[in-house]
């Protein structure tokens, strides 16, 4: 890292995640070596240690990093003046973008296989993953809810129920990489068929 001196202790170490959630995705865990890190940042293996005592560390960073990275657009998600199915529909395809495109489904599948070695990765995939999409589809539900467009007792619930309906069968097939994968008409077709059978159960009758 030529110009190491000049970078503050925050950049160095995006550098470094930013560098290991590469070659991780590539290459998968047992694929990459600190030193195969270190080569690709430069610098000495003290300011590499220094960020991260161990690979395992890096890797929960990486994850973490590359979770919080794709989910951000979520965050910014305003629904603005739309019927609550449009919105609804509309957040299942943000979704889509992101945890259907093939970064996302390798690094699914890599926190899966090393989930039993790695102490607590599993926690730190999914709160930065899946529990991002669900609080804020969560949040859409409680409005909803508050504003007494639908009757749901747990919005949370409720959210990652939907966000599963919406999108499970298209992500399993991915990350099996079953024969046939979903179109992208389809995937669109699954997200409006969910949430309009959803709407239809939590629905509150009105009087005509």
């Amino acid at each position: 890292m030529a110009s190491e001196r000049r970078l503050t202790a925050t950049d160095r170490r995006r550098l470094i995640v930013r560098a290991a959630s590469e070659l991780f995705i590539v290459r998968g865990y047992s694929g990459v070596s600190m030193d195969d890190v270190l080569a690709a940042v430069g610098g000495s293996k003290g300011t590499l240690y220094r960020y991260f005592c161990d690979k395992s560390a890096l890797f929960r960073a990486a994850v973490e990093s590359l979770c919080d990275e794709w989910s951000g657009p979520l965050h910014a998600f305003s629904p603005g003046g739309e019927s609550l199915p449009a919105t609804l529909t509309a957040l299942g395809e943000h979704f889509a973008s992101v945890v259907l495109n093939p970064q996302a489904i390798a690094l699914h599948r890599l926190v899966t296989a090393e989930a039993g070695r790695i102490p607590g990765i599993g926690d730190a995939f999914f709160e930065h993953g899946p529990a991002a999409g669900y609080a804020v589809l969560g949040r859409c539900l409680r409005q909803a809810r508050d504003d007494g467009l639908i009757k749901v007792e747990d919005p949370a619930r409720a959210a990652a129920q939907l966000y599963q309906a919406m999108l499970g069968d298209a992500q399993m097939r991915l990350l099996t990489d079953a024969p046939r994968k979903l179109t992208e008409a389809e995937v669109r077709a699954s997200i409006r068929e969910a949430v309009r059978v959803f709407l239809h159960g939590v629905g509150v009758p009105r009087a005509d």
